[in-house]
């Protein structure tokens, strides 16, 4: 029995209305189980959600769900996505392979070509590559955060299987990111996670040939982008303190990057709550801020607590999606 699979199933299951019902400004429209890759159509599927266009092209950002690697699935980050489409952006979700039928790093070889997906439909869907951003909450944080690194890392992108130069991230939203598997190995219940993932229990992680793979910050250099946005919550329990290596990483090469801790509560992926909380709603509200200014080309992001006029805006949205 995989406790960690049941315990993040639960997680997602018992919040799914709440979460996944949202409403919006925009009228968005979605496309459900494109297939990215054919040679495996029934695990490389993604889902799109887009708002109108009005003439212009779409800035572009590439969501990675989260699920400990083992489970987790697009079908569950749907509120999450359409959030996001609300802001105006091109919505990609993929689904990738989980273990124990796919082994680490397996996944990031999925995730690559629903990247590679995206540059090869760009005409079709009239879309901004120019902006082109990532996203990703707990492992999907850290495969977010693992291709940020990879971009301006020839040797990675080559251990990773790469054959062509992806598409670049202008930036990215880093959500509640595990980033430390020693950390997260030292609750019992994680070690069918790990045997899964990598053949290796949680007690001989080191083991696992690919273990530098599942620390992204053992991968960050000075050329790691700027502005990235890294949030993690206050009380975490499934991730709590992971955080550090990253950010860590980031001050010692001084790169400059962006926080925001929820405070309150703050639990693992407390954004997925959208606009009906106010930690995850004042995470959306930085996230707008982030994408405007990236987008406008600002070199020093700033990101301005809002008003509760401002927070109380969003409610006059068009209508529920679910």
């Amino acid at each position: 029995m995989n406790i960690a699979k049941i315990a993040f199933d639960f997680d997602d299951a018992a919040k799914d209305f709440f979460t996944n019902r949202v409403r919006t400004q925009n009228e968005i429209k979605a496309e459900k189980d494109v297939v990215y890759d054919a040679s495996d159509a029934e695990t490389c599927v993604l889902d799109l959600y887009y708002p109108p266009r009005n003439g212009k092209k779409l800035p572009v950002l590439f969501n990675v769900h989260g699920g400990g690697w083992i489970t987790g699935d697009k079908y569950w980050r749907r509120g999450l996505n359409l959030a996001f489409a609300d802001l105006g952006l091109f919505v990609v979700c993929p689904n990738y392979g989980l273990s124990p039928k796919f082994k680490y790093p397996a996944c990031v070889t999925h995730l690559y070509k629903a990247l590679e997906w995206v540059r090869e439909n760009t005409e079709k869907y009239d879309l901004d590559l120019d902006n082109l951003f990532i996203t990703g909450d707990s492992a999907g944080g850290q495969l977010a955060c693992l291709m940020l690194a990879a971009q301006d890392n020839p040797a990675l992108q080559q251990r990773l299987g790469l054959q062509t130069e992806p598409l670049r991230f202008k930036g990215g939203l880093l959500v509640c990111g595990a980033y430390d598997p020693e950390a997260m190995a030292k609750n019992p219940l994680s070690n069918k996670m790990w045997v899964e993932m990598t053949g290796c229990g949680r007690k001989h992680l080191r083991e696992f040939a690919d273990f530098d793979l599942l620390r992204p910050s053992d991968f960050i250099t000075d050329k790691f982008p700027k502005n990235v946005f890294v949030t993690y919550g206050r009380f975490d329990a499934f991730v709590g303190g992971n955080e550090k290596l990253v950010l860590d990483k980031l001050d010692e090469l001084k790169i400059p990057h962006l926080v925001y801790r929820a405070e309150g509560a703050g639990e693992h992926c407390f954004h997925l709550w959208h606009y009906r909380r106010p930690i995850s709603r004042l995470f959306f509200e930085y996230a707008r801020q982030y994408i405007d200014q990236m987008i406008a080309g600002k070199d020093e992001i700033k990101l301005v607590k809002p008003t509760r006029k401002e927070m109380k805006a969003h409610r006059k949205g068009a209508k529920y999606h679910k």
